[in-house]
C-alpha cells in the first residue's frame, strides 16, 4: 500500500467512526424504552386492529390484527395454564401456516424460550433439538409429525403436546401424552388468568439452529435485544406500510424469514401464505407490494418467465430476449456513468464516462419503450410488479441481478447469518442499486475483513474472512462453549466464516466461504460457489459441486437436467437399471462438457487453475431425502463427497494417467 493510499484508508475509516458512533446513539435510543421483542411486536400491532393481518388459503385461516393479538395472549394464557414458566424451552416443530405466528409469541409472552425447525427435518435431528434444547413442552404442525415422533416421546416429560392443526376425530393414538390441539390452548388461555412476566432485553427468546452441513446442528442462542435491534435499521432500508400485501413462502425456521415476519407484523402488512407450488398463482392473485425471497425463488421466477413465453408465441419469447439483452446493456453503461460499479477499484477516466454516458443516451429510448410496454405487461400478468424486494438467504446471481434490474423490478440484496439474527447489510430499497454486493452494513453494525492466515485487518477490495460486531451477533451456541470461542472473540467480533471485500462506498462483496473453499496441490485456493454459479446458468446442468481438495485441477460432479437428458435419448428406467452412480453416456459427456466451456468463458478474470478440467456426470440429485442437502437447500459437500469419494478417485487418476 502507498503512502497516498495509507492516507485514504486511515480517512476512510475515521469517517466510518464518526458514523458508527452516531448510530450506536440512535440504537440506544430505540431501545431503551424496549423490554421485549413480543412486547415490542404487540406495543405496534395493537395499532392495526381493524387491519388484515393473516391470509392462509391452505389452512383456512384468516385474521385481522386484533384477532391475531387476541390468539397471542390466549395461546401464552393457555400454556401457562399447563405449567409453562419463564426462562424455559419450547420446541415449535413447523412449516410456514398462518398460526405459527400465534403460537410463537404466545411462547414468547409467557417469558419462556421458542426452539424452531421445520416439521420436514428428519425425525433423527428432532429428537436430537428436542433433547438438546431441554424442552419442556412441544408445538406440531399436525398429527403426520406427532406419529413420526411418537417412537422418541416417551423419554420425555413434556408438560404439553400442542398439535396446530389436529383432526377432531376421537384417537386413542394420544394416549398417555398430554396432547392437546390449537383451539383447545385457545379456550384454556381465555379461562385463565394471564400473568405477564417481567423481561428485559438481554434474556434469551429465540433458540434456532443450524442448517447442519456438517454433524449434528448448533443451536443458536438469541436474545430479545438481538432480534429488537433488527428492527429500526431493517424498517430504514425497507421502509413497509401498514396494509401492504406481503407473500409468505420460505420456512418459518429459518433466521431470514423469521425476522421477516416479526417485522411485517410489527408495520402492519397484510400476510399472505403461499406454496412453492402455489407461488405463480398467488402472486397472480394478490395485489402484491412486497416480497422476501431466497435466490432459487428469483431464479426459478426467471425461468418461468421465459418458458411460459417460449411456450405461448415464439415471437414474443425472442423479442423479450432481444429486449431483455438490450436493457442489461443500457443498465450497465448507466451504473458505469453513475459510478456505480462494484468491482471497480481505480479511478472513473473522463473518456470511458463520456463514452458511458453516450451509450446509455442512445440506448434509453428503446429500454424505456419495452419498461412501458412489454416489461409492464409480464409483471403485472406475472404479479412481480413489486414496490419492493430483497433476495437473502444466499448469493443472488449475477444474471439474476441483471435481469430483474432490467426490467424495472426493484429487487435488492442482504446478508446475514443465523448466528447474526440474522441481518447484517442491506441495499437499501430507495438508494442507488449496487449490483454484485450485499449492501451496506446496517446501522450500528461494524464489518472488517482479516487476512486468512495472518489475521490482519484488510483495506478495501482486499478479500479475506468477513467480521461482525453489533447489536444483532448472538451471544454463543447453546452448551458449546469450545464452538463459540471458534467464532466469537472476547471483545465481540464474529468471524462468519465467509470471504469477501469491502468496496470504496462500503458495500460488502461475498465471494465464497472458508470451509468451501478448495485449495489444489500447488497452494492456490479456489472458490467454488461463484464457478458453479456460472454452470448453473446451463439448461442442461440441474446440480453441480466442484472438487479437487489436494488435487493438481478442479473436477466436478455434475448432476443433469431432465432436458439434457431428453436431448441424449436417456430414459428414466435406464438410470434406474445397474449399481453405477454416475451416468456413462458419450454424447450426454460432451453436451456437459460444451456447456461448461461455454459457461465458464462468460466468467471474467478466471484463472487457468480455476477452470473444470474432469467431470463425472451422475444420477442421483442431491436433496434432503438422500441426505446431500440441508433444510435451507445447501449442498452438505461433506457427504456429497463421502458418497462419491471412489467416483471422484478415478476422476483423478483417470487425469494423472
Amino acid at each position: 500500500m502507498t503512502y497516498t493510499d495509507a492516507r485514504k484508508e486511515r480517512a476512510r475509516k475515521l469517517i466510518l467512526k464518526r458514523h458508527l458512533k452516531s448510530d450506536i446513539r440512535q440504537m440506544e435510543r430505540f431501545l431503551s424504552d424496549k423490554t421485549s421483542v413480543n412486547n415490542y411486536v404487540k406495543s405496534k400491532i395493537v395499532n392495526y386492529k381493524e387491519l388484515d393481518a393473516i391470509t392462509d388459503t391452505y389452512n383456512n385461516i384468516y385474521m385481522k390484527y386484533d384477532e391475531l393479538n387476541s390468539h397471542m395472549t390466549y395461546f401464552a394464557s393457555g400454556l401457562q395454564s399447563l405449567g409453562l414458566n419463564k426462562g424455559e424451552f419450547v420446541g415449535i416443530f413447523t412449516e410456514n401456516n398462518g398460526r405459527w405466528c400465534a403460537c410463537e409469541q404466545g411462547v414468547l409472552r409467557c417469558g419462556a424460550i421458542a426452539v424452531l425447525r421445520g416439521s420436514n427435518a428428519p425425525v433423527s435431528e428432532l429428537d436430537y433439538i428436542m433433547s438438546h434444547s431441554d424442552a419442556v413442552g412441544l408445538v406440531l404442525r399436525d398429527e403426520r409429525l406427532f406419529n413420526s415422533l411418537k417412537p422418541y416421546l416417551s423419554k420425555y416429560n413434556f408438560k404439553f403436546i400442542v398439535i396446530m392443526f389436529k383432526s377432531e376425530k376421537d384417537t386413542n393414538e394420544y394416549e398417555n401424552y398430554p396432547v392437546y390441539s390449537y383451539e383447545e390452548i385457545i379456550e384454556k388461555g381465555k379461562n385463565h388468568e394471564f400473568v405477564e412476566p417481567v423481561q428485559n432485553l438481554d434474556e434469551p427468546c429465540l433458540m434456532l439452529y443450524t442448517s447442519g452441513t456438517t454433524g449434528n446442528p448448533k443451536g443458536v442462542l438469541l436474545t430479545h435485544k438481538n432480534l429488537v435491534s433488527q428492527f429500526y435499521p431493517v424498517d430504514l432500508g425497507f421502509k413497509s406500510k401498514p396494509g401492504e400485501n406481503t407473500l409468505q413462502i420460505l420456512p418459518v425456521w429459518h433466521a431470514y424469514e423469521h425476522i421477516v415476519q416479526l417485522y411485517y407484523l410489527s408495520s402492519g402488512c397484510h400476510l399472505h401464505f403461499t406454496t412453492l407450488a402455489g407461488l405463480k398463482n398467488d402472486l397472480a392473485r394478490y395485489d402484491v407490494d412486497t416480497l422476501m425471497s431466497v435466490p432459487r425463488i428469483w431464479e426459478a421466477l426467471r425461468l418461468g418467465i421465459f418458458q411460459k413465453l417460449k411456450q405461448t408465441s415464439p415471437l414474443v419469447y425472442s423479442i423479450f430476449d432481444f429486449a431483455v439483452k438490450l436493457s442489461i446493456t443500457y443498465k450497465i453503461h448507466k451504473m458505469y456513468s453513475e459510478r456505480r460499479i462494484t468491482n471497480k477499484k481505480t479511478g472513473y477516466h473522463t473518456l470511458s464516462n463520456l463514452y458511458h454516458i453516450a451509450a446509455r443516451s442512445f440506448l434509453k429510448p428503446l429500454h424505456m419503450f419495452f419498461t412501458n410496454t412489454l416489461y409492464k405487461k409480464i409483471k403485472n400478468t406475472v404479479g412481480i410488479n413489486f414496490r419492493a424486494s430483497i433476495s437473502g438467504g444466499g448469493a443472488l446471481s449475477m444474471k439474476d441481478q441483471l435481469f430483474y434490474d432490467a426490467i424495472g423490478v426493484n429487487l435488492r440484496e442482504g446478508y446475514g447469518l443465523t448466528e447474526t439474527s440474522p441481518v447484517l447489510t442491506l441495499r437499501y430499497v430507495d438508494e442507488p442499486n449496487y449490483l454484485g454486493c450485499c449492501g451496506k452494513p446496517l446501522n450500528a453494525t461494524e464489518v472488517k475483513i482479516l487476512d486468512m492466515e495472518t489475521g490482519d485487518e484488510l483495506g478495501i477490495f482486499q478479500k479475506g474472512v468477513v467480521n461482525v460486531r453489533g447489536y444483532q451477533v448472538m451471544n454463543g451456541y447453546y452448551k458449546d462453549e469450545e464452538a463459540t470461542k471458534k467464532v466469537l472473540s472476547d471483545d465481540g467480533w464474529f468471524n462468519t466464516g465467509d470471504i469477501g471485500w469491502l468496496t470504496a462506498d462500503n458495500n460488502l462483496v461475498l465471494v465464497g466461504r472458508m470451509k468451501e473453499t478448495i485449495v489444489l496441490s500447488n497452494g492456490e485456493n479456489v472458490e467454488p460457489v461463484p464457478i458453479e454459479e456460472a454452470c448453473l446458468e446451463s439448461p442442461y446442468i440441474d446440480q453441480i459441486m466442484l472438487v479437487g481438495q489436494d488435487q493438481s485441477s478442479i473436477g466436478a460432479l455434475i448432476v443433469p437436467s431432465e432436458e439434457a437428458l431428453k436431448k441424449c435419448g436417456i430414459l428414466a428406467k435406464d438410470l434406474k437399471s445397474g449399481t453405477t452412480l454416475s451416468i456413462k453416456n458419450h454424447s450426454l459427456h460432451e453436451l456437459i462438457k460444451k456447456e461448461i466451456e461455454t459457461h465458464i468463458k462468460s466468467k471474467q478474470n478466471l484463472k487457468a487453475f480455476e477452470k473444470i478440467k474432469q467431470f463425472e456426470v451422475i444420477k442421483d440429485n442431491f436433496s434432503m431425502e438422500n441426505g446431500l442437502m440441508s433444510q435451507t437447500a445447501k449442498m452438505k459437500r461433506n457427504n456429497i463427497f463421502e458418497k462419491y469419494k471412489t467416483i471422484i478417485s478415478n476422476m483423478f487418476n483417470k487425469t494423472e494417467k
